[in-house]
């Protein structure tokens, strides 16, 4: 930015050094006119190239900004997919421990339908059983 600053400083400094004469002369009226015009020009010319510079600026902080947008909506895709992934085996793994419950469940009634077919008594499974201590406390 700063090397732009000079050379357009420069290139205004030696239009203005072309445009002036080196020897005094009469100013007539076509010289001071034309002078009056290569001064206008100059300035014209570094009033453009300063605009440029800073409708080129506006454009790459557009660019910038636009990049920056577009990688947070990647990463926000990103964290969007990699949690759907998630809950999907989260739903696998529950679907798997419903199934591996239900098995269980049917288990326990074929053994209680085996139990009442032998006529054991419905709480037999929750009587204490006698525990053996071997002095180190109540378990």
């Amino acid at each position: 930015m700063k090397l732009q600053q000079a050379l357009a400083s420069l290139a205004m400094a030696g239009t203005i050094a072309l445009a002036m004469p080196a020897a005094p002369t009469y100013a007539d009226g076509a010289a001071s006119t034309r002078n009056i015009l290569l001064l206008g020009g100059a300035a014209a010319t570094y009033l453009i190239i300063q605009h440029n510079r800073k409708v080129h600026e506006k454009y790459a902080e557009d660019a910038q900004r636009q990049a920056a947008l577009e990688q947070q909506n990647s990463d926000a895709w990103a964290a969007y997919t990699q949690e759907q992934r998630a809950y999907n085996e989260e739903v696998s793994v529950n679907r798997s421990l419903e199934k591996e419950v239900a098995y269980q469940h049917n288990i326990v009634e074929q053994q209680r339908a085996q139990l009442v077919a032998l006529n054991v008594h419905p709480d037999f499974a929750t009587q204490q059983v006698a525990m053996v201590s071997y002095g180190w406390g109540e378990l």
